[in-house]
């Protein structure tokens, strides 16, 4: 389900730009997100119990329990994962236009201000977004299909990318020894944005990509490319490889835990 979820989070931002992510939880296979512009907040969540998304609103510095709930939309995903992504960003519209009592996808903006907003928002260097589209610059065989996701989901669905896109090219690269130089480039990117994302970026970095590694030999080359501070929170996510979950193949993304967000949280601190 997180792949859903991450689109309708995505396009809500993307609709209304001045948003970004506060908070966000994963538990039982529900999921919610709170988001806020510094003067209002946004909850967004998804229960599978009943198969909706819930879409809610609060003030600045409203609890969790004083959210008014705004919206509901029916949502099950089906066979087609393609169309239930587009089923995604159509609820994430109606979300964004409920929410900011206008139609969204009138042109009431005009169209510089849009792909400024929508520019802004690919260079905030703290982001998921952000960090996917550096990818490219040190794993040239990752523009071409980046391109095609983009064109193919109508959005940058950055964990997707990564696990199947990114995790590939990956074990390509470890696997070619004259790909010294790539590896040394793409595990200090790593080390950047670890340091600097997201807990988005920080999720993707661990949870997805470097949980994806495999065998002692290049577990041990990685580490030693890694700083102290991503080699440590590596180590911690170790824990959670091989964890299954329902049969939907959900990404590995969707598999973080409360409890290891937290101890993430604990080794940045640190």
């Amino acid at each position: 389900m997180s792949n859903y979820f991450e689109a309708v989070t995505g396009r809500f931002m993307e609709n209304l730009s001045a948003f970004r992510v506060m908070s966000s939880d994963s538990q039982g296979g529900n999921e919610s997100v709170v988001l806020t512009d510094g003067s209002v907040k946004a909850k967004i969540v998804y229960s599978p119990d009943v198969k909706r998304f819930f879409l809610f609103k609060g003030e600045a510095d409203c609890a969790d329990d004083d959210f008014e709930q705004m919206q509901s939309y029916f949502f099950e995903p089906s066979e087609d994962e393609s169309a239930d992504l587009r089923e995604a960003a159509s609820v994430a519209n109606e979300f964004a236009e409920t929410f900011a009592g206008v139609d969204v996808s009138a042109p009431v903006i005009p169209a510089a201000s849009r792909k400024l907003s929508k520019k802004e928002r690919e260079n905030d260097e703290n982001s998921a977004v952000y960090f996917a589209n550096r990818i490219p610059a040190v794993l040239p065989e990752c523009r071409e299909p980046l391109l095609q996701h983009k064109e193919h989901y109508g959005m940058l669905l950055h964990n997707k990318f990564c696990d199947e896109v990114v995790n590939a090219a990956v074990d390509k690269m470890l696997g070619d020894k004259n790909c010294k130089k790539n590896a040394e480039d793409f595990f200090a990117l790593l080390d950047k944005m670890y340091a600097t994302g997201d807990m988005d970026v920080k999720s993707i970095i661990t949870m997805t990509i470097l949980n994806h590694i495999t065998g002692e030999e290049r577990m041990e080359y990685v580490e030693s490319l890694l700083s102290d501070g991503t080699r440590k929170a590596w180590k911690s996510a170790r824990r959670f490889i091989g964890k299954k979950v329902k049969p939907e193949k959900e990404s590995k993304y969707q598999q973080l835990s409360q409890k290891y967000r937290s101890q993430l949280m604990d080794n940045v601190n640190q």
